[in-house]
């Protein structure tokens, strides 16, 4: 008699965890659903476009003028798509011959140039080994 009582409970218990689990993981999704749906308006409304700097195009130009005037340098190299990060654009120099050691294609290189002035900040190089 006393199995019966305990295979009870465990029964009981069992349906209690169940229960509240369901509970739990439904109640998580309508949360998650919620925040997706808000978070794409949150940052469309917080985005701001600042005029005050160079463009990319005009970063990529100065630092090209820049790798000309080295022709020693930046031999068999040309200037890749830059990136803006915390006001300087790093415009890669990337390898566009297999005459060298590096592949095709292969950026060896990064010329920081600022985004407010146009100046070039310095090469930052990329160690491969």
């Amino acid at each position: 008699m006393d199995s019966k009582y305990i295979l009870l409970a465990l029964v009981i218990i069992i349906i209690l965890i169940l229960v509240g689990g369901i509970f739990y993981f439904s109640k998580e999704e309508k949360e998650n659903i919620t925040q997706n749906v808000t978070k794409p308006q949150e940052i469309q409304n917080n985005q701001t476009v600042t005029t005050s700097g160079i463009s990319a195009e005009e970063a990529q130009n100065i630092a090209a003028n820049y790798m000309a005037a080295n022709p020693a340098e930046f031999g068999n190299t040309t200037t890749g798509t830059p990136s803006l990060r915390d006001g300087v654009y790093y415009v890669p120099v990337v390898v566009i011959t297999s005459e060298g050691q590096h592949p095709p294609g292969t950026i060896v290189a990064y010329i920081r140039v600022d985004e407010k002035t146009g100046t070039i900040l310095g090469i930052e190089p990329i160690k491969m080994y």
